[in-house]
């Protein structure tokens, strides 16, 4: 069984309910077009793995656990409401696959309670582009990658310059404000990068999503070299 949910509980009952009854839906259904996307990103991922934005744990179907040589799977999701539904299906994954799993609500762009070069595998699906603070996100990331690990990425990303972008840059106010800070014109290469990843292996791709949202980056990155040497200093 997966470990009790941590971290202080601060939100209220009613957005705990809101998130649980009724944003869950909402990312559930409205992102049931990547699922096969999921699919082929994650059957490989093995090791010991944190996913950080676990949401209502999407990816679970996904991951092959022991299959792929999975040892754990460590959740973070800041959303109290999510990560009860989170829990309780990461609870049946964990019976189901026999691999140990825990989820803490923790925000994952503040320094995470864990020890450098500790996963090997660290995933973020559909998250950057609702994060504040995804430069230290994506900087933990990078502090808690094993050497040779991976920051396996799948999001929607703002769109090169054309029509898809002039309507992006649009809706902008109006989609974060009621999508909970979602940001159509998110640069996710570009922090990728910024934080000490190479990210060649990333490549872009049509999601099936709206249209508005539907330029994505989705592959394998890792650190570079000379974040790599920098670390090791």
């Amino acid at each position: 069984m997966t470990d009790r949910i941590e971290g202080a509980r601060t939100q209220s009952r009613l957005e705990r309910a809101f998130q649980k009854h009724v944003l869950s839906h909402l990312l559930d259904d409205g992102m049931r077009g990547v699922e096969p996307l999921r699919g082929e990103l994650l059957a490989g991922v093995g090791g010991r793995v944190l996913e950080l934005g676990f949401g209502t744990g999407s990816n679970l179907p996904y991951y092959r656990g022991r299959t792929a040589g999975m040892s754990e799977l460590v959740a973070i999701e800041p959303a109290e409401g999510l990560a009860e539904l989170a829990k309780e299906r990461l609870d049946r994954w964990t019976d189901r696959t026999g691999v140990p799993s825990r989820l803490e609500v923790l925000s994952g762009s503040r320094p995470l309670p864990f020890d450098d070069a500790s996963f090997d595998r660290v995933v973020i699906t559909f998250v950057l582009c609702s994060v504040r603070r995804a430069d230290v996100m994506l900087a933990e990331a990078r502090r808690v990658l094993a050497p040779g690990g991976r920051l396996v990425i799948a999001e929607h990303v703002g769109a090169r310059p054309g029509a898809m972008r002039t309507a992006q840059r649009v809706v902008r106010p109006a989609w974060k404000a009621l999508l909970g800070g979602c940001d159509p014109l998110t640069d996710a290469r570009g922090a990728i990068a910024a934080a000490g990843f190479d990210t060649g292996a990333l490549g872009d791709r049509r999601l099936e999503l709206p249209w508005i949202v539907s330029s994505g980056l989705v592959g394998e990155a890792t650190v570079a070299s000379d974040a790599a040497t920098d670390r090791a200093r």
